[in-house]
């Protein structure tokens, strides 16, 4: 797993993200991602920052999910926005209960608030304001994420193009528009 996780970086690396190594190798899982795949906590726990270079589109590392981390953006910043637009209990209780079953993985502020998560049967979903929780389903793993990023394959998805490697990048498959 350790050479998908250096691939996966690698292959955004090579698309101009920052990367840089974790900070620390705490023993304890912030309370946030103990119930999030293995996989993810070993991931997020490869890099202190992974980042894209206009810095709008991030992975969150171990120590964004840590009280003490200090950021412009909580890791659960798309919860507490749909918290605060929450009109009635009912809708607030709804949103709770949404983000107890995904760990958002990646945010991104490039085109309005976007994220990634890790729904708690190991699917990645994407969700975009205004309606954070009608997230769709992107891959079945997050290991196929991880692939998907490392390929770059040549026929990819307008949406990881847009967060990963950059709207410069995206190409319109519909043609004639």
């Amino acid at each position: 797993m350790t050479e998908l996780f250096r691939s996966a970086a690698g292959s955004l690396q090579e698309a101009g993200w920052t990367f840089e190594p974790p900070t620390s190798m705490e023993n304890d899982v912030p309370s946030p991602l103990r119930a999030a795949p293995e996989t993810v906590i070993r991931w997020v726990s490869s890099f202190s920052l992974l980042s894209s270079s206009d810095e709008t589109v991030w992975f969150l590392s171990r120590d964004d999910y840590s009280t003490g981390a200090e950021g412009a953006f909580a890791w659960n910043e798309c919860e507490l926005l749909s918290i605060q637009a929450a009109t009635t209990d009912d809708e607030a209780v709804a949103v709770s209960r949404f983000w107890r079953r995904h760990a958002p993985i990646l945010l991104s502020v490039r085109n309005g608030y976007e994220y990634l998560a890790v729904r708690d049967d190991g699917a990645v979903v994407h969700g975009s304001e205004p309606e954070f929780e009608e997230a769709v389903v992107v891959f079945s793993h997050f290991e196929d994420l991880l692939r998907y990023t490392t390929a770059r394959p040549a026929r990819r998805d307008q949406v990881f193009d847009s967060l990963l490697f950059g709207a410069a990048d995206v190409t319109d498959p519909t043609p004639g528009d």
